[in-house]
């Protein structure tokens, strides 16, 4: 009765696939890569703000001359 119902395949719906979720290592390795990743974002703002010179010491271009 519940086979029309797509019970079956249930266990591997939220993508860990039929081995569960990933080893204590495998989280650390991927933390790790994923903070490397937000660092480095991090760095890529801090430039374009100072490239717009948020201090003020260059005038703003606009469009309009």
């Amino acid at each position: 009765m519940c086979e029309g119902h797509g019970h079956r395949g249930y266990r591997g719906f939220r993508g860990f696939g039929r081995r569960g979720f990933p080893s204590r290592d495998v989280w650390v390795e991927r933390l790790e890569a994923y903070r490397e990743h937000l660092e480095q974002e991090l760095k890529n703002v801090q430039d374009v703000i100072e490239r717009l010179g948020r201090s003020g010491d260059t005038p703003e271009q606009t469009g309009t001359a």
